[in-house]
């Protein structure tokens, strides 16, 4: 009996059963899971047609460089790359790429869980998963046989994402946010800087891991098993919470477009529907901290990206230094967003006074969808969206709310989002986790409703 990945444990009675009822002395039965299938692949795809010739010594490379997850990764986006302009440039081949890229994503996770490092493994899985939506989207909907096998294996790759955020998830992150510094310690840092890095990247992991539960939820038809799934995210959520109450580096982000890992963080909260105080006092623990460390030429919030750099942050503390590394800001912006949401006026005070007396000179700003997102958003290729500058937060919280929710919906590019038609939502929010690009305002509309209170049915949005 042959799965493409490991059987679910909501079938695995039904399984068995079948195995029990059927096997005689002359019929037994033998399951072939991912793991068997990759470990045939394995020992025939260098002497099969199974990947193209130029690209067996790239996946050769990232499997033997495990242990260095980034040079891993890198040689794994060179061989999905290559897959994707076979198929991009071809649509018959499109197929054939998307099973070739689930193959490969399922032998480079197999070795790196036998080799115990699930980075380049899990880095990859969210790769593949973008590239392989970018070649099925236009599949999902028809019926013929190419469109079928294309809708199929892009459901094989989710799987595999899936079972690797499952691995990575309760392996790596939950045993240890409720332990004091757990996570900290963990990193093994060799500066406050890569702990403080590490600590908002594990942040936007883990509540894109709450998202994809709650979206599941969302779509569950058996009322049981949406019920666990329900009370999986709000564990999810807990998790989220005690993460960050018990790593006091998430109190003070120091690039600022970790304001992507802190909005996933608050949306899964909010989607979970808790947590409304814990968020409110995680924000306002943030601007005090920005505020507290700029003034203090203490390492503050800055658009530096470069690693080095970082590492040498602030080394100088004269005015023209500190406008050049926060010329601009989508962090003030998005604290001030949920702020408003959340009805936290003292919060949203906090950040327009922060601006007034010492960001006067930083344009803050919030990211919206346009014409060109849906060519580039899940590949990266090229770059895309639109900016809403200068975001007037000097006016009252209400009338910001309405500005920017008057800007989603003068900005309709994001309904037209291929992932949000189909109904596959949090493939945007993947996306901005892992290319770094802000998480649309629009995720916030739902909270039109009602701007005092957190609402729970975000994760509906969907589907609506």
């Amino acid at each position: 009996m042959c799965f493409g990945g490991d059987i679910q444990e909501q079938v695995r009675a039904s399984v068995e059963g079948y195995i029990g009822q059927n096997s005689t002395d002359r019929i037994t039965y033998e399951e072939w899971n991912g793991d068997k299938l990759a470990n045939l692949i394995q020992e025939s795809f260098l002497r099969e047609d199974l990947l193209p010739e130029n690209s067996r010594p790239i996946l050769r490379k990232a499997l033997a460089l495990l242990d260095e997850p980034e040079a891993s990764f890198g040689y794994y986006t060179q061989l999905a790359t290559a897959l994707f302009n076979v198929a991009a440039e071809e649509r018959s081949k499109k197929l054939t790429s998307l099973r070739q890229m689930s193959i490969c994503l399922w032998i480079l996770f197999a070795w790196a869980r036998d080799n115990g490092n699930l980075e380049a493994a899990y880095l990859s899985a969210e790769r593949t998963l973008l590239f392989a939506w970018d070649l099925a989207k236009n599949e999902f909907g028809k019926n013929n046989k190419v469109a079928k096998g294309i809708q199929e294996a892009f459901q094989s790759v989710l799987g595999t994402y899936s079972q690797i955020a499952d691995e990575y998830i309760n392996g790596k992150i939950l045993p240890h946010v409720t332990v004091l510094d757990g996570l900290s310690t963990a990193v093994r840092p060799s500066s406050s800087m890569d702990v403080n890095l590490k600590l908002f990247d594990l942040l936007g992991r883990l509540a894109m891991y709450g998202l994809w539960t709650t979206w599941r939820a969302t779509i569950a038809d058996e009322e049981e098993y949406k019920e666990k799934l329900v009370l999986r995210s709000r564990y999810i959520s807990d998790a989220v919470k005690s993460l960050i109450s018990n790593n006091p580096a998430l109190f003070l982000p120091i690039k600022d477009e970790q304001a992507i890992d802190i909005f996933l963080a608050i949306l899964q909260m909010a989607m979970s529907g808790s947590g409304e105080g814990d968020m409110k006092l995680w924000l306002s623990e943030i601007i005090e901290r920005a505020r507290f460390a700029y003034e203090g030429n203490e390492p503050y919030p800055c658009t530096i990206r470069d690693y080095a750099e970082l590492l040498d942050h602030p080394h100088r503390g004269d005015e023209e230094y500190r406008k050049e590394v926060t010329e601009g800001s989508i962090l003030y912006p998005t604290i001030a967003l949920w702020a408003a949401i959340l009805g936290d006026s003292k919060v949203y005070e906090k950040v327009t006074n922060f601006k007034d007396e010492c960001l006067l000179h930083c344009n803050f700003q919030l990211w919206y969808p346009d014409e060109t997102t849906e060519d580039n958003l899940y590949t990266n290729k090229d770059l895309h969206g639109a900016a809403l500058s200068n975001v007037p937060i000097e006016q009252s919280p209400k009338e910001f709310l309405k500005l920017v929710w008057e800007e989603c919906e003068q900005a309709q590019h994001f309904e037209n989002l291929s992932a949000r038609e189909k109904g596959l939502w949090p493939l945007i929010l993947l996306a901005s986790r892992h290319y770094r690009i802000p998480v649309p305002v629009h995720f916030t509309l739902p909270y039109q409703k009602n701007s005092d209170t957190v609402l729970s049915d975000l994760g509906e949005t969907g589907d609506d």
